[in-house]
């Protein structure tokens, strides 16, 4: 029997992707430490972008911390902190004693209820397109505006679009923002921009905290036209509730997605009734 000492070689190999890693040139952007985003946060945006669109494709390693501490200027914590929301959000995974790699794309049918409809869509490695239906200004009389929102006595935009992913008709969605923390949201191209990239990069509004009620619907003719499906083909309704980091509600939002593209799936932990 020949023994084969693989050891050395595969210490080569890593020596050489280290390498290799090292000396890819990524497009960081500037953070600003003036910026009401936290630091963590706009490095999170800018790798999460790259993963996006490829830059970093799936399989690739993420470069040494030390080095993404240096592009950015920022310390070790902060780089950690960006990467641990990567990995939280499946974007890439950790090895010990290997480094950070992107993770590959996600089947279409996962349904993830934490992200927004474009980002969802570009994890999954397909092209995110909105089709603007109607863009409303509405007044806190409006018979539409939640009683919740009512209450804030503030203005809102009523958002209505049909969400694509690789030209292929997959959600209609409904949205109602208030506007008293984003004034001038109504003057954005939806047709181009994720309404919740539009309120982190222009009005420094992050979304941290998102309720759902989840439920199945028929689809009536209005959707079934929309969506491309039969009359009464069963949809998955999801109602969202989104919420700023300071804790105010900001936008309301009903969805209806076809149900031959997504499941919704939950895990219970049972314990022992002692």
């Amino acid at each position: 029997m020949v023994n084969i000492q693989l050891n050395p070689w595969i210490n080569e190999v890593n020596k050489y992707v280290r390498w290799m890693v090292k000396n890819m040139t990524l497009p960081y952007t500037t953070v600003d430490p003036h910026s009401p985003v936290p630091l963590y946060h706009q490095i999170y945006l800018d790798l999460r972008q790259m993963i996006q669109q490829e830059i970093l494709s799936p399989g690739a390693m993420l470069p040494p911390e030390i080095d993404i501490c240096q592009a950015y200027n920022v310390g070790r914590q902060t780089v950690r902190q960006a990467i641990a929301h990567l990995v939280d959000e499946d974007l890439v995974e950790r090895f010990a004693g290997r480094g950070t790699f992107v993770r590959s794309t996600h089947d279409l049918k996962q349904f993830f209820l934490d992200r927004s409809f474009s980002q969802l869509m570009r994890e999954m490695g397909k092209e995110p397109k909105s089709k603007v239906i109607s863009v409303e200004l509405a007044t806190v009389n409006t018979e539409k505006i939640p009683a919740f929102m009512k209450r804030k006595g503030a203005d809102c935009l009523i958002l209505e679009r049909l969400r694509i992913g690789d030209d292929e008709p997959i959600c209609h969605q409904i949205s109602t923002i208030l506007l008293d923390q984003c004034p001038g949201l109504e003057q954005e191209d939806f047709n181009q921009a994720s309404l919740y990239e539009v309120l982190a990069r222009r009005f420094h509004i992050l979304i941290n905290r998102i309720d759902h009620v989840v439920r199945a619907v028929a689809a009536d003719d209005y959707r079934a036209n929309l969506l491309g499906v039969p009359k009464d083909t069963p949809l998955l309704f999801v109602g969202t509730t989104a919420y700023s980091d300071n804790g105010q509600a900001i936008e309301y939002s009903t969805a209806y997605y076809r149900a031959d593209y997504y499941e919704y799936s939950t895990t219970q932990t049972c314990c022992d009734d002692k």
